[in-house]
């Protein structure tokens, strides 16, 4: 899930996710913001009050632009991600561009460097690694062996049925498991109208002109 830390992305505070979940009947969860653990700790202990089990970890921006899914196993892995993440954005701040920084990534390499404690999921229907490089997710899929999965998502948007064909296809090529995700950005569906809007500042237009970037059918929420 990318919770409100997400900015101008997730529509939903930690709390609120939280407590939607544990209304659904789900055991765990885990909050993937954009190359941040900002709201981790309020998560983790929104989370422990309801008696679910907070997950930590983060949607990480790969050099040339793909995402994967970082989730932490166990203390080295916290610290792993840690560092993935201080990588990402260790070069967002040149001379030349304090007052327009460039936007956090971190390379194949150094996340398979980095790889102990961690579960590596490939990334979302829409910028996920094994759907934008799937040699790339081969390499990260011989990094973390036993602890790749390949991500199958299900936006309902158009070539969703050929794009999951392809995945899986991959998922057996390299020998891993799938797993399906939801890709939420809000805890309900009352609040995708607000995640709509804030996609549109985010992209400097309008409603219309965002029709692209935005999730415009509502599914990417709790269910």
């Amino acid at each position: 899930m990318h919770s409100a830390y997400s900015f101008l992305d997730g529509a939903s505070q930690p709390q609120e996710l939280a407590t939607r979940a544990a209304e659904l009947g789900y055991g765990a969860l885990a909050l993937t913001d954009h190359d941040g653990v900002y709201g981790s700790l309020e998560f983790a202990h929104a989370c422990k009050a309801l008696g679910l089990r907070a997950i930590t970890g983060a949607e990480v921006t790969l050099a040339g632009g793909s995402h994967i899914t970082l989730l932490c196993e166990n203390r080295h892995g916290y610290a792993n991600l840690c560092r993935i993440l201080t990588d990402a954005h260790a070069g967002t701040r040149p001379p030349e561009r304090v007052r327009e920084p460039l936007g956090p990534a971190t390379t194949i390499d150094f996340v398979a460097e980095h790889s102990a404690g961690l579960v590596c999921l490939s990334g979302c229907a829409r910028h996920g690694l094994a759907v934008v490089d799937p040699a790339g997710a081969g390499r990260l899929a011989r990094a973390f062996r036993g602890s790749f999965y390949i991500e199958l998502q299900r936006p309902y948007a158009r070539g969703d049925v050929q794009r999951n064909a392809r995945l899986s296809a991959l998922a057996e090529t390299l020998g891993v498991p799938l797993v399906a995700t939801g890709d939420v950005h809000a805890h309900d569906r009352r609040r995708t109208r607000l995640q709509d809007a804030l996609v549109a500042i985010g992209c400097r237009t309008s409603l219309e002109g965002s029709e692209r970037q935005r999730r415009g059918n509502h599914e990417a929420v709790l269910l």
